[in-house]
């Protein structure tokens, strides 16, 4: 690098005086990389050299690191955005040298679509196994973002940035939590299509012709803490519940009532949009509201890792059946890749903390 960045300096001198519970917390998150990876004898986290410098001593009392482990570039840049959100997000009220807003770092922006993620939305994604539980589930911003990622890699992926998003010869759209919103609002209301209702009346009209241009529609759904995908089936009507497996299979009287709870205001919503629309409903039984649970899917053996299955369910799901087998080693590693690409996509505007990040792994 032919210079350094004021904000780069800033990072490198923050890294040095690194507090004691930051060394903590990445050594538990090396711990955590390590036993989610039968094939690596050591975690990538020991490849970023600022990462094995944090300590309160000078520099002349350190003894010299071992040389960095060979690994690829993305390796390392996931470990480097990991450290870095873990130390962007630090908070110790009993520390008076931390800086309490540092919380509220901007990590990811974006004006359209528009995203805005701070350290400690991310900060779930860094969170290390060993501590499973609440601090490790993802929030309902952070899936919108990267179900956002998702279906551009995947137009990407296709050579069709611009268009739709083809699976098994199926249109496919994939859509987050914020549209679960605005279907519960017109499910919960008493809202009809009228001329008494314009602007309610025309979106809902502009939302069910959006689903119609698809054959298979993605709903990402949280209900009570708990993420899972429901996929419409435009032609037949018919919503298909993709969990984990051993979340489904709860019991057939028990799975189906959350679910039915879970999608009641969301189907509701739909039909509302179908009928201002003047679409009628496929089935005479059923209408917009057949629910079906898919089972023998793969299971989660963590409490934290729903929002990530949901999104291999939008990534893998071909209209019938997966594409492909995954285990939770995989779904453990997506948390390190989802982070670094949602820095370092192009969505991302914060160019300041790309080059910090970058500057942590020289």
């Amino acid at each position: 690098m032919a210079f350094m960045s004021t904000a780069a300096a800033r990072t490198r001198t923050r890294v040095a005086t690194a507090d004691h519970e930051d060394e903590e917390e990445i050594r538990h998150a090396k711990k955590s990389q390590h036993s989610h990876s039968s094939s690596c004898t050591t975690s990538p986290l020991d490849a970023v050299p600022e990462i094995k410098s944090c300590s309160r001593y000078p520099a002349r009392r350190r003894v010299q690191a071992p040389a960095p482990l060979v690994v690829s570039d993305r390796t390392l840049r996931e470990a480097a955005t990991l450290a870095y959100i873990i130390r962007a997000a630090r908070h110790d009220k009993n520390d008076t040298n931390t800086d309490k807003n540092n919380t509220h770092k901007l990590l990811v922006s974006s004006e359209r679509p528009h995203v805005r993620l701070r350290a400690d939305a991310l900060r779930p994604l860094a969170v290390p196994l060993s501590r499973d539980g609440p601090e490790r589930k993802i929030s309902g911003p952070v899936m919108d973002a990267s179900v956002e990622l998702l279906r551009r890699r995947l137009l990407q992926a296709a050579g069709n940035e611009q268009g739709t998003i083809l699976r098994n010869g199926r249109r496919v759209l994939l859509l987050g939590v914020e549209e679960q919103d605005w279907l519960q609002y017109l499910g919960s209301s008493s809202l009809r299509p009228s001329p008494t209702t314009p602007p309610d009346h025309q979106n809902m009209t502009s939302t069910a012709r959006h689903y119609l241009e698809h054959d298979v529609v993605f709903f990402l759904v949280n209900h009570e803490e708990h993420f899972f995908v429901a996929a419409l089936d435009v032609g037949k009507g018919e919503y298909r519940v993709l969990d984990a497996g051993n979340y489904a299979a709860r019991g057939d009287d028990d799975a189906r009532a959350y679910y039915d709870r879970a999608l009641a205001r969301i189907r509701d919503g739909v039909a509302r949009c179908m009928e201002a629309a003047g679409r009628p409903a496929p089935c005479q039984d059923g209408g917009w509201g057949m629910v079906r649970v898919e089972e023998g899917l793969p299971e989660q053996t963590d409490e934290s890792s729903c929002g990530l299955f949901a999104l291999k369910w939008m990534e893998l799901w071909d209209g019938e059946k997966l594409e492909r087998g995954f285990d939770m080693d995989e779904v453990h590693a997506l948390r390190a890749s989802l982070a670094e690409e949602l820095v370092f996509s192009e969505m991302n505007e914060m160019r300041g903390v790309k080059e910090e990040i970058e500057w942590m792994m020289m």
